[in-house]
């Protein structure tokens, strides 16, 4: 048994998982930034009265630690030396970056010591609470109003939160659902039935939401995990039962197209919009100074197409001409298309590696994809060896991150941090698991 569980008190156990479920759930909901500061000083006291403890356990997660320590520093010296806007790229820095950096040293202390609920059951109950508030939502305007609501969400400020935290979530239960229910150390206590039920629940109101760039993430996920269920489990259950259910995944896959396409009317129109956007120097509507051209048809562009397309072609451009970045801060992407001399009311570019180029720029982002690198090594490396759920999910959950970064500014704010914490736990777990194995 690990040593700092058994000198641990009892209530200090019991309180780490009350705040560590805490902020998974409260982190998505509006106006609790404060809250989230609270829980995570109370999580920082706890930590520090085994100050030598803990230094030991960031020794034995040299990697990862030096990888975060990389990047964190590289932003904090762009800010002091590169930044063309120094005073906002250093209040971005403090509430994004440093506070996602406490949150990543919380989340590797506090899941040091073996705990009664691990990570995955917390962020799989933080996930079924929310869905379950957003069905409850859902099921009182039917019954008041007739109609399920559709392309909106009740619990977060935005479709593209809600659908982000349903898709974390669903990494967990799909791998703890093929998977996770074998060896000694399952990946979860709940049963697979409950998985299910959960899965159902969660895929449910995710579609409801109407979020185009959740279904792209959902349908990543199905595909990832019956690849990774091919390759390693095909062998064991024959290869007539793989084929069977590899049929049944793409026919729900198809299905989810199918669904999205006809309730979202936008991608009817989604691919000449795509290509209005990436001749975006043909007019000023990317900068949202002019009205949306018009489409052979006479039909105006899909505004949500023609736009991500733009800032996507127009930041490219933008880091091409200064690959050392302008100066970190949520709104790089305006305050850089201002400073070259195209006035706009564009905001952010909805893009997370955009705003990352744009801000920290080349060497930023090189550092953020060598982070996000460990994590997915070390995750492969525990799946592979020792068929460790817990290095799939941290695989899941991290290139999840980056493929959602691709289309939607995610690295920021509480998407940001409940990542950085959750895969920090992660990465404790592990190493509670491969002590254990090696003791064995």
């Amino acid at each position: 048994m690990n040593d700092h569980l058994s000198t641990e008190p009892r209530w200090h156990g019991r309180l780490a998982v009350g705040l560590s479920l805490a902020f998974l759930t409260l982190a998505n909901v509006s106006h609790t930034i404060a809250l989230r500061y609270v829980i995570l000083l109370v999580m920082l006291i706890l930590v520090a009265k085994d100050y030598a403890g803990l230094k030991r356990h960031w020794r034995e997660q040299r990697g990862p630690v030096v990888a975060i320590g990389a990047f964190l520093l590289y932003a904090l010296l762009h800010t002091l030396l590169l930044s063309m806007w120094p005073e906002a790229s250093a209040s971005e820095f403090r509430s994004q970056l440093l506070i996602g950096g406490l949150w990543f040293a919380a989340g590797l202390a506090l899941f040091r010591a073996p705990r009664g609920w691990t990570i995955s059951d917390l962020v799989i109950v933080a996930g079924c609470v929310l869905a379950l508030v957003e069905f409850g939502h859902g099921a009182y305007v039917y019954l008041t109003a007739g109609q399920w609501p559709f392309d909106g969400v009740f619990t977060t400020a935005t479709k593209l939160e809600f659908t982000f935290f349903m898709n974390f979530v669903l990494a967990f239960i799909v791998a703890a659902f093929c998977f996770g229910q074998r060896g000694t150390q399952p990946l979860t206590r709940f049963p697979r039935w409950s998985l299910g039920l959960a899965a159902t629940l969660i895929l449910f109101v995710s579609l409801k939401a109407g979020a185009r760039n959740g279904m792209i993430g959902l349908i990543y996920l199905m595909l990832s995990m019956l690849l990774i269920y091919t390759v390693f489990e095909g062998v064991k259950i024959g290869w007539g039962k793989t084929l069977l259910i590899a049929g049944l995944v793409l026919a729900a896959l198809g299905s989810l197209a199918v669904y999205t396409i006809k309730q979202d009317s936008r991608n009817q129109i989604f691919f000449e919009s795509a290509t209005a956007g990436w001749h975006y120097a043909d007019t000023k509507a990317w900068l949202r100074m002019e009205p949306y051209p018009v489409m052979a048809n006479g039909q105006s562009v899909d505004p949500s197409a023609y736009e991500r397309v733009a800032w996507i072609h127009s930041g490219l451009d933008l880091i091409a001409a200064k690959p050392m970045g302008y100066g970190y801060s949520r709104n790089a992407f305006t305050n850089a298309l201002t400073a070259t001399g195209h006035p706009n009311q564009v905001g952010h570019s909805h893009s997370g590696f955009i705003d990352l180029g744009v801000g920290l720029g080349v060497v930023g982002i090189a550092l953020w994809l060598a982070f996000c690198g460990v994590l997915i090594w070390t995750g492969y490396q525990a799946f592979r060896l020792r068929r460790d759920t817990l290095g799939l999910v941290l695989m899941l959950v991290s290139c999840g991150f980056l493929g959602r970064m691709l289309l939607e500014s995610v690295n920021k704010d509480h998407m940001l941090h409940i990542f950085l914490f959750t895969a920090a736990a992660l990465l404790a777990e592990l190493r509670q698991r491969e002590k254990g194995a090696a003791h064995e």
